[in-house]
């Protein structure tokens, strides 16, 4: 047996990866907390009308998840499953 049959995959990172949101005229402020929760709705807006696995929609997602904290995508989730979140979409 070879000491590599027992390493784990290694998972190949691209470009995409690695990039965050781009600058946005509407948010020129450093806090970008309103920018995170924008970028949330305009993915699950742009999920009902496309569906999630859309090129656009999984722009937003990825923007999201870079500006977001952790926790507060959870919460978010977790409102919208329950349907007390207070977002449009």
């Amino acid at each position: 047996m070879k000491d590599d049959d027992c390493a784990p995959e290694k998972k190949g990172i691209t470009a995409d990866d690695l990039k965050t949101a781009p600058m946005d005229w509407r948010f020129p402020a450093t806090n970008q907390a309103k920018h995170c929760y924008y970028s949330y709705n305009e993915f699950h807006k742009c999920a009902a009308e496309k569906g999630e696995h859309d090129k656009d929609c999984r722009k937003y997602a990825r923007y999201y998840r870079s500006l977001c904290p952790g926790h507060w995508i959870e919460k978010w989730n977790e409102e919208r499953a329950n349907g007390t979140f207070p977002g449009r979409y």
